[in-house]
């Protein structure tokens, strides 16, 4: 075990974990290539994974064996964005408010 893993949390992993599969939405990932690129153990990505699956965020090619995130991932941001929307247009309302001539 790394360093580095040693000194990441669970939490921490997770979260670097869906990072790298955020830019595998199309081929995929493999174990091996997750853990290498985040410095973890296989057996930890297989742990950490089966998590993700588990919870809908990932899910596993048949196929290829390959992991990749799921529209779970996409809906969330897609959330995080319409939130951001919403607080410009409240933003907006407020200066046209001040702005307007009464």
């Amino acid at each position: 075990m790394s360093k580095t893993e040693d000194e990441r949390n669970s939490a921490g992993k997770v979260l670097d974990l869906l990072d790298a599969l955020a830019g595998c939405a199309v081929n995929g990932a493999s174990n091996g290539a997750l853990a290498k690129g985040l410095e973890l153990s296989p057996s930890t990505v297989t742990v950490l994974m089966r998590s993700l699956i588990g919870k809908g965020w990932a899910r596993k090619d048949d196929t290829t064996g390959h992991f990749h995130p799921t529209p779970k991932m996409g809906r969330v941001f897609g959330r995080v964005l319409a939130d951001i929307s919403k607080a410009e247009q409240q933003i907006a309302d407020l200066k046209h408010n001040f702005t307007r001539n009464a």
